[in-house]
């Protein structure tokens, strides 16, 4: 055995030997154990501060389909919306299978709101809508329409990531799909609104008396029946251009009114309805005087007697009829007795 050891030894150069004699010895020499073995376990180990040593480390797993959902809500509750639709972005693309994938949607739609990229948080509702029913349906619906405010209120639409271009043809096209989607709800009702209130404020008021006579129409019993009334005969009157135009608006707005006062009397009395047809008495009444006054100065005396006297006939207690009896005295025709009464 003895002769074996030598024998080895000397098939071993000196400085071999020596380093060999370095890696056993030093160890041993400051008591501590030869970490042969354990050092190739110690990369699964962290060292614990407390205890000061080393203790085994958690496997490291990457998270699953619930806990990215629930990651994502936590990062838009915080205020990371960046972080929220990377990560959704990431995983819808991922789990298209996944029984939470609407969910997931749902919820990239919400990050691209809050970083104002409405029309790819419209694009991700949509997905949620055509796929789900019930409440996920309905509340992707309802962030639908909350685009669409924003676009109607200015808010641009991004595309090519760059480029800002206005969008309220996008706003009521979302509106329009509201409603189709949810006919005689009370979502479909405030869908109707906000469009014909987006006509109304923009001056489109032919649209605007549309889609406010729609909203009574379908919503009879509604909440905002008497506004849609009101709004409608408000823009029927407001598309009279003048009295030098025809005046079928004025008839159409003073039908409305009158209607409404025949229905909602206390709210038509609230809303003033009596002076507001008061007032387009008083526009017709003008308009058939203007036409008097042309007939005159174009020499055809006839004609304008003809008028002048129909604007007494028809609307003998307005400023116009008190115009036309000055006119008729000056034409030297001779007014009946009530008439002079009248005028006096």
């Amino acid at each position: 055995m003895r002769a074996t050891y030598n024998s080895c030894m000397r098939s071993l150069r000196p400085g071999t030997v020596t380093l060999w004699v370095w890696i056993w010895l030093l160890p041993a020499a400051a008591g501590l154990p030869v970490p042969v073995q354990q050092e190739q376990y110690r990369e699964r180990q962290v060292l614990d501060p407390e205890a000061d040593e080393w203790v085994e480390q958690p496997p490291q797993t990457q998270p699953g389909p619930v806990d990215a959902l629930d990651e994502a809500r936590r990062l838009l509750a915080s205020g990371e919306a960046r972080r929220a639709q990377k990560l959704l972005k990431r995983w819808t693309k991922e789990h298209a299978d996944h029984e939470r994938y609407l969910e997931g949607m749902y919820l990239l739609g919400e990050a691209e709101f809050e970083r104002r990229r409405y029309y790819q948080a419209f694009e991700a509702y949509e997905v949620v809508a055509e796929g789900s029913a019930g409440e996920l349906f309905y509340k992707a619906l309802r962030r639908e329409m909350d685009v669409a405010r924003a676009f109607l209120s200015g808010e641009k639409r991004i595309i090519w990531k760059f480029l800002r271009i206005p969008a309220y043809d996008d706003g009521i096209e979302i509106l329009d799909r509201v409603w189709e989607r949810v006919p005689g709800t009370r979502l479909g009702e405030v869908a109707l609104k906000l469009k014909a209130d987006y006509y109304f404020g923009v001056g489109e008021v032919d649209l605007a008396q549309d889609e406010y006579v729609n909203l009574t129409r379908e919503y009879p019993s509604g909440r905002y029946v008497q506004l849609a009334m009101l709004r409608a005969a408000e823009a029927a009157a407001a598309a009279f251009p003048g009295i030098r135009f025809d005046d079928r608006p004025l008839l159409d707005a003073q039908v409305r009114y009158q209607r409404m006062q025949e229905t909602f009397p206390t709210y038509a009395q609230r809303e003033r309805v009596a002076d507001r047809l008061d007032g387009i008495r008083q526009q017709r009444a003008e308009k058939d005087l203007d036409i008097a006054r042309w007939y005159e100065r174009t020499g055809r005396a006839g004609a304008a007697e003809f008028y002048y006297r129909l604007v007494l006939k028809d609307w003998p207690d307005t400023l116009a009829a008190g115009e036309a009896r000055r006119s008729l005295r000056a034409l030297g025709v001779a007014l009946p007795a009530e008439e002079k009464e009248a005028e006096q």
